[in-house]
């Protein structure tokens, strides 16, 4: 009998370590909404050091520890797979093209001057970062503002550059999802879907990206000349991630890099700041054609 009981706790006991082998993912859905009511939201799982991002028209899949990516077009069913690099300078030709075509049909008075615009434009994207140089220290005050968002306890905090008030943000030490992954590595894999901004700037500074790692943003309230953005953690949960949830379906054809740069160019990309999407830069008014919902970039 103490055999069989012994058995019996055996394998009890590896059932469990498996199965909480198999919870360590981790699902999370962000909700992002302008002053004029306009939505847009993405579902981020977590596995290690695997992340997959969906949004309504694609998906992002990034392995960081192989340093791949694979996007994933559902209404296409259409994937590619292969280097951040290899997506960088295909999309960084592509805008080229694209630039000097648009250049080619200004009048002649006009060509000088786009010319140049256009060309610090690409300089910084070639750059494979931000241009977060700032003039002025950046500075992140905690206040004695608390709230409770999905059951955790979050802290507010106000981001400054001098005086102006850049984002404010409610965080939470009681979890934090991405505080395991390579977020340096993600950071660089992700770049070109980042173009320099306002935000991006603050949000690559050492300060930043060490309060983030640290701490987890369930909520970002950004000031804009048309109003508040206001991205937050909607749903956030462990729960078992298959393996195969992080490679294309098998039905799916393996497309050319540019078919994916032609859909890329026109959604919603990935961003993932400690689990936040930066401000949108052009909101809509309910009264703009067909409502619309622009991608934050």
């Amino acid at each position: 009998m103490n055999i069989r009981l012994f058995l019996t706790v055996l394998l009890l006991s590896s059932f469990t370590s498996i199965l909480n082998a198999q919870q360590k993912g981790w699902f999370i859905i962000e909700q992002q909404e302008d002053r004029y009511g306009n939505a847009s939201s993405q579902s981020v799982f977590i596995q290690g050091q695997q992340l997959r991002i969906e949004n309504a028209a694609s998906v992002f899949i990034i392995d960081l520890e192989n340093e791949q990516l694979t996007l994933v077009f559902p209404v296409q069913q259409i994937f590619w797979k292969g280097s951040a690099r290899q997506l960088r300078e295909a999309i960084l030709n592509s805008l080229k093209q694209q630039l000097e075509e648009m250049i080619a049909r200004l009048p002649e008075h006009s060509r000088a001057e786009a010319d140049s615009s256009f060309r610090s434009e690409l300089k910084l994207l070639e750059a494979d970062n931000s241009d977060s140089t700032l003039s002025v220290p950046l500075k992140i005050e905690k206040t004695n503002t608390f709230d409770t968002i999905l059951g955790f306890v979050a802290q507010k905090h106000n981001i400054f550059l001098d005086s102006v008030l850049l984002e404010t943000i409610w965080t939470s030490k009681e979890i934090n999802p991405y505080s395991g992954i390579n977020s340096a590595l993600f950071r660089k894999m992700t770049s070109i879907f980042r173009p320099p901004s306002r935000v991006q700037a603050h949000r690559e500074t050492d300060l930043y990206q060490q309060f983030t790692r640290e701490n987890m943003v369930m909520r970002s309230v950004i000031p804009t000349p048309v109003g508040e953005s206001t991205t937050e953690i909607k749903q956030i949960k462990g729960v078992p991630i298959p393996g195969d949830f992080f490679r294309p379906p098998p039905d799916y054809k393996n497309a050319r890099i540019e078919e994916v740069i032609a859909i890329t160019m026109d959604q919603e990309a990935p961003f993932v700041t400690n689990g936040l999407k930066p401000e949108k830069t052009s909101p809509q008014n309910p009264s703009d054609e067909q409502q619309k919902i622009r991608p934050p970039y």
